[in-house]
């Protein structure tokens, strides 16, 4: 897939998760959950839903380790960030079809509007007429899961944010691009989505 395929299908799988993040709660809440749904865990409790998919034909490779590396570049204020929510899902949607949780990891790099989920309630109250940072429960407890999230230095730089407003356990990087390149150097797979 050439570079600009590979960015317009990206960008309508945004557009996609988007539209779907924009429904009002109360239509999400009246749609049926899919057979075998759960909204959350088995190793996230808090965020990403997986659905049960009984005997697959794509098989995973014995002893397969899965390491992917997320861009998380999107957020707002009314909502969880809903890139982290994916994070989630993809620890979830391992464990729960029995792959070992010591053999899934998963790393995200932050920057664009997605650094508005990092940050402590305070630093986020100050910023956002005293509201809660709604995706805090979920970066705490990805973080207590072993997910590594990085925050871009360039975007902390552009936007004035300060490395004390960050979540505890949310490291600094110097770049994106530079925290992308070493989590693919160790192996991490990135994950357009």
């Amino acid at each position: 897939m050439t570079t600009r395929l590979f960015v317009a299908a990206r960008r309508s799988a945004l557009a996609l998760g988007a539209s779907v993040a924009l429904l009002p709660a109360s239509a999400l809440a009246q749609r049926p959950d899919p057979v075998g749904m759960t909204r959350s865990g088995p190793v996230i409790q808090s965020a990403g839903p997986t659905v049960k998919v009984d005997d697959p034909t794509f098989m995973i490779p014995a002893g397969h380790d899965f390491k992917s590396v997320f861009e998380i570049n999107v957020g707002d204020t009314a909502t969880v960030n809903q890139q982290l929510v994916t994070v989630a899902r993809f620890l979830n949607v391992h464990v729960r079809h029995g792959i070992p949780k010591d053999r899934v990891h998963a790393a995200a790099v932050i920057h664009g509007s997605g650094w508005m989920a990092i940050l402590s309630d305070s630093a986020y109250g100050a910023r956002f007429a005293g509201k809660a940072n709604p995706s805090r429960p979920l970066v705490e407890e990805l973080l207590a899961n072993g997910v590594q999230l990085v925050l871009c230095g360039q975007t902390a730089g552009m936007r004035g944010v300060d490395r004390r407003e960050l979540l505890p356990g949310v490291k600094l990087g110097i770049s994106a691009m530079t925290a992308l390149n070493v989590f693919q150097a160790q192996g991490y797979q990135f994950n357009p989505w």
